[in-house]
């Protein structure tokens, strides 16, 4: 199941006639981006750019994305039947997250056959995308993994976070005070000091995976467990970071907390659909030091989805969160749920409990509200009984239209909390995440479970709820079971 890395994940994919290499020469102003929106948007092959505008005889001239952009192709990284069930990918998940593989060390590897370092130094040496019509520049980490260190406890968080291209040595990024990152960002501050910081670009998707998904464990273990193999690490060359050693590219640097130092950064085309952010001045990665394989494959992707437009990440991203809620309820010792499903957008989660207690549902609202898979996640949440299919969108409204009386308190508001800073229905003062470090939400939970408060009722058999008026009687089930071709029905 594991892969050694990039280059063997592209070979599987051309193996299996998923891969399309795209010879003709195409812009990265925006041509890449567009080529990929459509592709993406119909479930279509991976993508490796092998010609692109300005980058013939550049030492990096590939750009491989759209490699995660089906759920067989998913099911595939992960070693599972291409024919699972988004239900059943779930409880995968959960359980490999519950089972961290811990990573290797080595002396040497393939990132380390070209260091660059200095005034050599040029970010624009590498085929970067302008992806989208209304991006403030080229962003150079959309797919990337970023590795950082607690400079106390001396462990390692990897995250997806997106930077654009400043300078030929500078990367403007959008850091939000409540991911792992800017918790680190926030100690190395208080200490007065610049934060190491190693951009990982092209690897096993795996990393990408939980870099992406609040995981529970530090993300290196949780690669381990999904690829069903150790990561193996090599220290970086100017700290003591520690990135995989057959990755494509990796950017070594640091961020300074002085604002003197912010660059320009934004506006992108985020996950809601929209595009996120103002172009404002924002923390900077300084650049001192580029390794990278011979002939690398530089490595990205499309952020926003809409109705009918999407990215590859969202055929991947509602089952890990839905498995990392799922864990923390667990954690936080709420008992008997059924299921989480995230959807195509983190916002709405839908959570299916055997309801054992009167406030069973408003606890599920607690414990996910009170976790770090909070940040961006769980703005409405919908909790509902067993009957319930959290899958089947039919159901769910069927759930809100006859178990919701908000006169009942079937809807609770959480205001005042933490949210993301990219949703566009919050006031863009209320988005700035230099000046408050994350965005602002009232949060909304609707418990379309059964109200216990409801009397159970004699002539319903001492259940609170009617009995279900679209049944079909147990005999008359066998009736029609022994005569459907009598009556002409194959």
């Amino acid at each position: 199941m594991a892969h050694e890395d990039l280059r063997e994940w592209i070979g599987v994919l051309e193996n299996k006639g998923e891969l399309k290499r795209v010879k003709a020469e195409v812009d990265w102003d925006e041509e890449i981006g567009a080529i990929t929106r459509e592709i993406s948007s119909y479930n279509g092959p991976a993508l490796l750019f092998e010609r692109i505008k300005d980058y013939r005889d550049s030492p990096c001239r590939r750009l491989f994305t759209n490699g995660t952009g089906t759920k067989e192709r998913v099911c595939r990284l992960l070693g599972l039947s291409e024919e699972t069930s988004y239900r059943d990918i779930v409880r995968t998940l959960k359980e490999r997250f519950s089972n961290p593989v811990k990573p290797t060390k080595v002396q040497h590897g393939p990132v380390k056959e070209n260091v660059i370092s200095g005034d050599k130094i040029d970010l624009y040496q590498f085929p970067v995308p302008k992806w989208n019509p209304f991006d403030g520049g080229r962003y150079i980490m959309t797919s990337a993994s970023v590795v950082t260190m607690d400079p106390e406890t001396q462990l390692i968080n990897v995250g997806t976070y997106r930077g654009m291209i400043s300078t030929k040595r500078t990367i403007s990024v959008l850091l939000a005070a409540t991911q792992g990152w800017g918790k680190h960002f926030a100690k190395y501050k208080n200490r007065g000091e610049e934060m190491p910081v190693a951009v990982v670009l092209g690897w096993d998707p795996t990393l990408f995976m939980v870099a992406s998904t609040p995981v529970n464990y530090p993300e290196y273990e949780m690669a381990g467990s999904l690829r069903g193999s150790p990561v193996e690490l090599v220290r970086c060359e100017t700290s003591d970071l520690l990135v995989p050693a057959t990755a494509e590219i990796v950017i070594e640097g640091r961020i300074s907390p002085d604002p003197k130092t912010f660059e320009l950064e934004g506006p992108y085309s985020e996950y809601p659909g929209y595009y996120g952010g103002q172009k404002t001045p924002k923390h900077r990665i300084w650049v001192e030091c580029i390794t990278h394989r011979n002939d690398p494959i530089l490595t990205g992707c499309l952020t926003g989805s809409s109705p009918g437009r999407t990215n590859e990440g969202t055929t991947w991203t509602p089952a890990t969160f839905s498995a990392v809620a799922w864990q923390y309820l667990d954690q936080a010792g709420v008992p008997n749920v059924l299921g989480v499903w995230r959807g195509k957008w983190p916002e709405v989660i839908r959570v299916q409990i055997r309801k054992s207690y009167r406030g069973h549902a408003q606890q599920v609202a607690q414990a996910l509200w009170g976790s770090s898979f909070a940040n961006y996640a769980a703005k409405h949440l919908i909790v509902v009984d067993e009957d319930i299919d959290i899958f089947d969108w039919e159901a769910l409204e069927w759930a809100l239209a006859y178990r919701v009386n908000a006169a009942m308190g079937d809807i609770s508001f959480f205001p005042g909390t933490v949210g993301s800073m990219l949703d566009p229905s919050v006031p863009i003062e209320e988005r700035n995440s230099v000046k408050y470090g994350h965005g602002k939400w009232t949060r909304v939970l609707i418990d379309a479970t059964i109200n216990w408060e409801l009397e159970p009722q004699e002539q319903y058999g001492g259940e609170r709820y009617p009995p279900l008026g679209t049944a079909i009687s147990p005999k008359m089930e066998e009736t029609l079971k022994k005569r459907w071709r009598e009556y002409g029905f194959e």
